[in-house]
Formats: C-alpha cells, sequence, structure tokens
C-alpha cells in the first residue's frame, strides 16, 4: 500500500444512501449493485490522485493530498454514477461528505477530529448530494472549477464535536442539484436552545447613500460588515446575519453578548469611516428560546429583539436590554442598567446598560469573563 500523505489533508467520506431498502428489494443482486458502484468510485478516486484508508460495507475513506483533487473526484464519482444503467428500482446514490484537516498520522491510517468531522459531514447528506466543511470550501473558491460552484448551507451542529461546522454543497452542472434539508437539528428546524439575541444597527445611515459619491459609499458599507461580523464572531456571536445596515448575531451568555456590543461599539467609534462622518450604533439584547436552522435563528425572542431596536427608544448610541436579558445580569457588580421611561409602546419592559463608574473598566471586565467562557 502506498504510504498515506500527511500534514495538510482533505478527506473524503461516502455511504450509500438506503441501501438496506437496496438489499431487501434485490437481495442477492445487491451485490452486483455495489460491486458496480465501487467500480465506479474506485476510478474516480483513482482518477484523481485519491488513497483509500478504509472500506467498509458500502462506504469509503478516502485521503487526498489537495482538496482540489477531491472535489474534482467526487464530481467525477457523482457523474459516473447518475450515468450508470442502473436496474428498475436499483439506482444506487450516494452521499459523500469532504473536510480539510491536519490529523495524525499512523501506521493504520489517522486519527483527530478532523476525521470525525468529515464522517459526520457526509452522513446528513443525500444520495447525490456533496457536502463540504468550511476549510474544504474555502480552499477551493478561489479555484476556477468548470461548471461547480458553491452553495451555503448555514450552520450545523453535529454529535461529539462542541462548534457548529458551516456546510457548503457542490453544485454542478447536469447533475441534481436540489436536495431536502440536511438531517441534523438546524435542517429540520426543529433545534430550539436559550440565547440572547444582539441587534446591532446603524443610526442615520440611508441620508449617506445619497450624500456619499458611490464609491465611497461602497467602501463604507465593506468597512462596516467587515468590522460588524469580526467583532460580533470573536465575541462568541454564532449565525451571525448582516441585513443592509444591521447585524444579529445569538450568544449563550447574556454577559458574552454585553461584551461583544461593547466592543463593536468601542470599534466603530474609533474606525476612521470613508466620507469622513462617525458611525453611531445603536444595540438591542433579548433573552429567550430560539430556534435554529441552516438558514438563522427564528421565534418569538428574535422578534422582540428586533422590535426593541425599531423602537423609537432605541436611538443615540444606547445598548437596550429587555426585562429578559436584565435579569440575567441582575448578579453582576460590573454594569447597571437603568429603565428606560419612554419604551416606544413596547409590550414589555426597556432597560438601558450603562457602564460602571471608574477604576473599574467595564469592557475590561466584560473581556475578562468573555475569555473564561
Amino acid at each position: 500500500m502506498t504510504e498515506l500523505p500527511d500534514g495538510t489533508v482533505t478527506f473524503l467520506f461516502t455511504d450509500v444512501e438506503g441501501s438496506t431498502e437496496l438489499v431487501r428489494r434485490h437481495r442477492e443482486r445487491y451485490v452486483e449493485l455495489i460491486s458496480a458502484a465501487r467500480s465506479l468510485l474506485r476510478t474516480a478516486f483513482a482518477d484523481n490522485d485519491g488513497q483509500e484508508v478504509d472500506t467498509q460495507g458500502d462506504s469509503f475513506f478516502v485521503v487526498f493530498r489537495r482538496a482540489r483533487d477531491a472535489v474534482l473526484a467526487s464530481v467525477a464519482a457523482q457523474r459516473a454514477l447518475a450515468a450508470h444503467a442502473w436496474p428498475a428500482e436499483g439506482t444506487v446514490r450516494v452521499r459523500m461528505g469532504l473536510h480539510t484537516a491536519e490529523p495524525h498520522h499512523w501506521s493504520d491510517g489517522y486519527v483527530g477530529v478532523g476525521v470525525h468531522r468529515a464522517a459526520r459531514i457526509c452522513a446528513v447528506g443525500h444520495g447525490g448530494q456533496i457536502l463540504l466543511s468550511r476549510s474544504t470550501a474555502g480552499l477551493i473558491d478561489d479555484d476556477d472549477l468548470e461548471s461547480i460552484s458553491l452553495r451555503d448551507l448555514g450552520d450545523h451542529r453535529f454529535k461529539g464535536l462542541q462548534n457548529p461546522e458551516r456546510v457548503f454543497q457542490l453544485v454542478v452542472d447536469g447533475l441534481p442539484n436540489e436536495f431536502p434539508p440536511l438531517e441534523t437539528l438546524e435542517g429540520s428546524g426543529v433545534a430550539t436552545e436559550t440565547g440572547t439575541i444582539v441587534v446591532a444597527d446603524v443610526e442615520v445611515f440611508t441620508p449617506l447613500i445619497r450624500d456619499l459619491p458611490a464609491d465611497v459609499f461602497r467602501a463604507l458599507v465593506s468597512d462596516l460588515h467587515r468590522i460588524m461580523r469580526s467583532a460580533l464572531e470573536a465575541g462568541g456571536g454564532r449565525g451571525v446575519v448582516m441585513v443592509g445596515d444591521s447585524a444579529v448575531a445569538v450568544y449563550r451568555s447574556a454577559r458574552a453578548a454585553v461584551a461583544s456590543a461593547l466592543q463593536l461599539r468601542e470599534a466603530a467609534a474609533a474606525h476612521e469611516w470613508p466620507g469622513g462622518r462617525p458611525l453611531t450604533l445603536n444595540f438591542a439584547l433579548h433573552s429567550g428560546e430560539v430556534v435554529a436552522t441552516s438558514y438563522g435563528y427564528f421565534g418569538v425572542a428574535v422578534n422582540r429583539a428586533f422590535a426593541l431596536s425599531g423602537a423609537r427608544c432605541a436611538l443615540g448610541g444606547r445598548i437596550l436590554l429587555s426585562e429578559a436579558t436584565k435579569r440575567l445580569l441582575e448578579d453582576d457588580d460590573y454594569v447597571t442598567v437603568r429603565e428606560v421611561e419612554d419604551n416606544g409602546g413596547l409590550p414589555f419592559q426597556v432597560y438601558e446598560l450603562i457602564p460602571a463608574p471608574e477604576p473599574e473598566n467595564v469592557l475590561e471586565l466584560l473581556s475578562r469573563e468573555l475569555d473564561r467562557n
């Protein structure tokens, strides 16, 4: 056996969809079906410098030195499977998952989280679908791969893995590209969790479209999106979505949400914006149960956060909190809040975050809290 590559490699896992049903329906002829599928897959792997690491049942574990080769191999395999003359009700459909990592290499193969991540990505797909992790998608995004493009399927959580993984699908000309949602909680839209939603919004942004030259306005929007996303994700925000001059993120803890809002406000105030005009950011925070899907977060809690951000009291660079978020911060002596007398007719009480007085620096304290989490 040729020595397996080490360093940065790309894993490809494949699995036959509905194999149990194929066995039940075709019985002894299933051997012919799976043999044909294996031959087609192995040809595609070999033609693109792939090396088999393991084969179990109707599944393959293959490694490639380059992400590009792994992608081309998966596309070639799907094309070959689609073109094969399968018997009636005997079409073999194969799901595929790719992930690029730097695993531990030993004499019998590979170990590491990267191996499990690639296998998990494959398992949530559908027959004929090719799924990529963020790392693999990033490596091939700049390649000019003819008739191949990427579709962002959002963040998904996988069993046994701590952090969500952003999943992408290869869109291949001439092959089926529409599939049901992924077999994850986010894909099914039934994942619920409690979090704190942060909505960040620029005050008095629309006039800039009229007042600034087009190239300056484009540069300003680019800076705004970059700074917003960077600050929110660095603070632990998940599912960050940019909508015009607004950004939305969900946090596991109210402390982290407050810290992230403060850090973003500081970053916006310190930035030299194209056009020379300072931007004022307003913030709305609400805590509650959210429904996580591959397309973002939904639910009553998200709607309330948006309602708070759109209220007339959410002006002047304020960080506003709902009653639910305020209660989560009641035991923290390094931040204080005050009740907003005019809450703009909202059906819940509104509070404003007030940084603690010197010598305690609220931003520093909250950053430490964020680091601990």
